[in-house]
């Protein structure tokens, strides 16, 4: 998923289900920061103390890496389905829809971070736990490891007539891209608005209407949130908030840039601008603008950074624990 999903709906969501602005302001930004979180270089606090990084966002040659999908692919984007030591024998890399059901990674990850007794650290750890939880949805039928059951045959768009429109380019440069995650797909899993079809690695035609995915995504969410403040099953979204999940449908259905389809988004919901610097500005004294430098210059900068009064109680500080701690409880799971 990207933006609009991560952030703008989160935020909406989390309104709906009951947390005040600043709590779910925290929740969304934890959450879309996941894809945001380049860093992977220790920083100085207090002096001569050093905190390390988690690093949740990647792309580019070192994705063949195995460390890199184990560490940064399967505990943050495309999350196994089940734990594989007491599931072995139903255990697949391949990501599935997430359900809410016991016994899932995304339920369990969700169970642990609700099981936070620190308030504000319990809502960054909730926000990273639902980053992997929608893209299940999304990246559904690919994995985080470079394998050919991330391949994909011909993608094909449905246009505004019903008819089927095949993606020419999409083709080549699929030639191109590893075979990890849903690279060969392009970004086509993660925008909701398309309707769009591909032949997977066994040839199979698999059809995708992205907007009933990204539905079903809400939903879920909105009965994990709720759930979260109360001791109860709360009614599905479409029954408790009727008017308000007609406004979802709509947004999902836009079309247009992904810019364009979060300012629909923070119309609608009046949630604070999303900035990928906001966090580092608050708990970091120094240049925080790092994301399109070279590894080698991201690591310059970094080293360059200071922690600032009060660093350890920061929402960057603390997605960084959040995500050391999500990462850990995952790679602990699969072995």
């Amino acid at each position: 998923m990207q933006q609009d999903m991560h952030y703008y709906a989160v935020y909406h969501l989390s309104r709906l289900a009951g947390f005040r602005r600043q709590a779910a302001a925290v929740i969304a930004y934890a959450s879309q920061y996941v894809d945001d979180s380049t860093e992977s270089e220790p920083i100085l606090v207090d002096g001569d103390q050093v905190f390390d990084t988690v690093r949740t966002a990647h792309i580019g040659l070192e994705a063949y890496d195995w460390d890199v999908q184990k560490k940064i692919y399967l505990p943050f984007h495309f999350l196994p389905h089940r734990v594989r030591r007491r599931h072995s024998r139903r255990f697949r890399y391949l990501t599935q829809e997430a359900t809410g059901a016991e016994g899932e990674l995304a339920t369990l990850l969700f169970q642990e971070a609700l099981s936070e007794t620190d308030e504000p650290y319990r809502l960054v750890r909730l926000g990273v736990a639902l980053h992997p939880l929608v893209d299940s949805f999304s990246h559904q039928g690919f994995s985080g490891r470079h394998h050919n059951e991330n391949k994909v045959g011909k993608i094909w768009h449905r246009r505004r007539d019903g008819r089927w429109s095949l993606r020419l380019i999409d083709a080549y440069i699929d030639l191109f891209l590893p075979s990890i995650g849903h690279a060969r797909a392009l970004q086509n899993p993660d925008v909701a608005h398309l309707t769009w079809r591909y032949e997977d690695y066994r040839d199979r035609k698999i059809v995708r209407v992205n907007r009933d995915i990204a539905l079903r995504a809400c939903q879920l969410m909105y009965r994990f949130l709720r759930n979260s403040l109360d001791d109860w099953s709360p009614r599905p979204l479409a029954e408790a908030e009727p008017e308000e999940f007609r406004h979802i449908q709509t947004l999902l259905s836009r079309a247009g840039s992904r810019e364009d389809r979060c300012e629909a988004w923070r119309q609608h919901t009046l949630a604070p601008r999303y900035s990928s610097t906001r966090w580092r500005r608050q708990a970091l004294v120094g240049n925080v603008v790092w994301d399109d430098l070279s590894r080698s210059e991201r690591r310059h900068r970094l080293g360059s950074l200071r922690g600032k009064v009060d660093f350890d109680n920061s929402d960057w500080a603390r997605f960084h624990r959040a995500a050391r701690r999500q990462r850990a409880l995952v790679l602990d799971w699969l072995n």
